[in-house]
């Protein structure tokens, strides 16, 4: 009776979910960080390599330049798994409707240095804003933010004051991200980890202009997300455009998704 009192407990526990706890906004980042070999960082006709040192990190980006002087700067912040060698058609795309575009790796990420904490990632994009701003005053500056930098972009549009602020697949309920891509395993969030990730509350605070953009197929956060972020955000000039039939992986490069920011930056004054 034993015997089969152990086995059946073993068997329960096997089938019973794995429990996952959240700690802090880091545990959404991709682990192992992805690198990338500097050789590779590399100039090409339409881009070039740009550096910003920042406290305890060197980071290492492209500058490409745009098609459009009179429209903004655009300056992206990338997902939790992507380096800019990854965004190089995407930026080249949106280049062609901007004055130029910037994007670096985050510190710990590809080629830049140092090591990634979520906190120190919001910081340095910040600084990079502040950063873009001095290099071109007479321009307006918009910054877009794509899956996990959609959080990195609404923190800067909290403590600066970007022209316009576009999010291309953010979420409303990191738990509920976390479920849709893993059902198998029952997650937990530390207070402290959903006030980093509360997306809603940020929005809840941010005036500037505001593209929210969304694959409708999906397949990292619920297509439900994107929309009802847009509804819930305080900006009175809004907009949610979905991407018919795409998925969450290369949305930045869809044509659907280039022509929404290239109507949006269109329309910034």
């Amino acid at each position: 009776m034993r015997t089969f009192f152990l086995s059946l407990t073993t068997l329960l526990l096997a089938a019973a979910p794995a429990s996952g706890i959240i700690y802090h906004a880091d545990d959404n980042m991709d682990h192992p960080l992805p690198k990338a070999a500097l050789s590779r960082w590399t100039a090409a006709p339409g881009r070039e390599r740009i550096t910003l040192a920042v406290p305890g990190a060197m980071l290492r980006g492209y500058r490409y330049r745009g098609g459009d002087a009179s429209a903004p700067v655009l300056v992206l912040f990338a997902g939790s798994g992507n380096l800019i060698a990854r965004h190089d058609g995407a930026a080249r795309g949106l280049a062609r409707h901007a004055a130029d575009v910037i994007e670096y790796d985050y510190r710990g990420y590809g080629f830049s240095g140092g090591t990634a904490h979520f906190d120190d990632l919001r910081r340095d994009a910040v600084r990079i804003f502040d950063a873009t701003q001095l290099q071109y005053p007479k321009h307006r500056v918009v910054v877009l933010g794509y899956s996990m930098g959609t959080a990195i972009a609404e923190y800067v549009a909290l403590h600066r004051h970007p022209s316009g602020l576009i999010l291309a697949a953010p979420w409303t309920d990191m738990l509920a991200v976390l479920r849709y891509e893993d059902p198998k395993h029952a997650y937990r969030m530390t207070a402290a980890a959903a006030a980093d990730d509360d997306e809603i509350a940020m929005v809840r605070r941010i005036y500037v202009p505001l593209l929210v953009f969304q694959g409708t197929k999906d397949d990292a956060i619920p297509p439900t997300q994107g929309p009802r972020l847009e509804q819930l955000a305080a900006s009175p000039d809004k907009r949610f455009v979905p991407i018919v039939g795409a998925k969450h992986d290369w949305l930045l490069e869809n044509p659907q998704s280039q022509a929404a920011v290239a109507a949006f930056l269109a329309t910034q004054p």
